[in-house]
């Protein structure tokens, strides 16, 4: 009986050791509250602040404190807690750690906002430059109308005459306007490109990129998705050229440039005509599980390098269109069929996506 009342001695002398040193504990509440308003000179976030905050301070699970400041000694009398109060008043001690814990939750939930952005900054190759359809809007893409480019017929091995195509074997689902301070290899593989998208779903689309590097002292970078369902052995021309080697492969890729609206001297420098770019330009070529990525170094020809220049000195006010197709030299190849093709309205290079590293 005598332990329980000292004990309760003892709880009400700490108590009021508390309260008879209000001031300080009102002092450092100040000091918290101004650490919580005011930002660190030099920074225009919140991440100073809360990396002071773990430095100087170690908080404690609050079920601590909940539990400390809600327990009443035995002998508390009803003065000390009249009836007309359901729950007791947290003291500026217990206010100092529930604001201490406030601001470590406040931490972590800015740390995860932080992942989120990370994740939300993912460059969605693939989908940096806008479609339009009807190509009206400025620095847009669409498909151009098979019709305008001409291909090798069923006869072409005996009257060396060229038709007009009719259709397309894939789709264009996506074109990339890059810029940065470095050639982009390989985009196919990276994390949040629409190729890896559809490889997570795990279907049985294929496809096939077309990586145009264009030098200058910033690089630009303009990148076609064409995507296919059907399995590419039901297309044996494809099928051999996308499991060929490089050998081959440069032997048989074609582009077909055309200049619809723009500068006469653009229209007369680019042509019409079909290009082996293999034969002209440095090529890679990047296989993985569901594509084939095409990477043309616009800038290893003199002569290209030119007509690129030139180009993007009318950029604003072109209207370009392309064709990609593999070359038929057989009878059993012929006729060709355009692999896809892609309409590209008054490109802004201040308007190309920055890729950050």
């Amino acid at each position: 009986m005598s332990g329980e009342i000292r004990l309760s001695q003892s709880g009400q002398q700490n108590i009021r050791t508390e309260v008879q040193h209000p001031g300080e504990v009102k002092e450092m509440e100040g000091v918290l509250v101004e650490d919580e308003v005011e930002k660190p000179e030099g920074h225009t976030s919140l991440n100073g602040l809360h990396d002071a905050a773990d430095e100087f301070f170690d908080v404690p699970e609050p079920t601590e404190y909940d539990q400390f400041e809600n327990e009443w000694p035995s002998d508390m009398s009803m003065e000390q807690n009249p009836p007309s109060i359901q729950h007791p008043k947290l003291s500026s001690a217990a206010i100092l750690v529930k604001r201490l814990h406030e601001l470590r939750v406040q931490k972590k939930g800015c740390t995860d906002l932080q992942e989120v952005s990370k994740e939300n900054n993912v460059c969605p190759y693939g989908a940096t430059l806008q479609k339009d359809p009807s190509c009206a809007l400025p620095c847009s893409w669409g498909s151009a109308d098979p019709s305008s480019f001409l291909i090798r017929g069923p006869n072409y091995l005996q009257h060396r005459q060229k038709i007009k195509a009719k259709s397309t074997l894939m789709q264009l689902v996506g074109v990339d306007w890059l810029r940065s301070d470095k050639r982009e290899d390989h985009i196919s593989s990276r994390y949040g490109s629409i190729v890896q998208k559809y490889a997570e779903r795990g279907g049985s689309e294929f496809f096939f990129i077309v990586n145009m590097q264009i030098p200058g002292t910033t690089m630009h970078t303009l990148a076609f998705y064409y995507m296919m369902k059907t399995p590419l052995e039901e297309t044996p021309l494809l099928h051999d050229f996308v499991n060929g080697d490089d050998s081959y492969r440069n032997s048989r890729f074609k582009l077909i440039p055309y200049i619809s609206k723009g500068s006469w001297i653009v229209k007369q420098s680019v042509g019409k005509k079909a290009c082996l770019v293999g034969q002209r330009l440095e090529m890679h070529y990047f296989r993985g599980m569901n594509y084939l990525e095409l990477e043309i170094n616009v800038g290893s020809s003199t002569v290209a390098r030119g007509v690129a220049n030139l180009v993007l000195g009318y950029l604003n006010n072109l209207v370009m269109e392309m064709a990609f197709l593999i070359q038929a030299n057989t009878e059993e190849e012929l006729p060709e069929v355009l692999l896809g093709t892609c309409r590209l309205n008054q490109l802004d290079a201040s308007k190309s996506v920055l890729v950050k590293p």
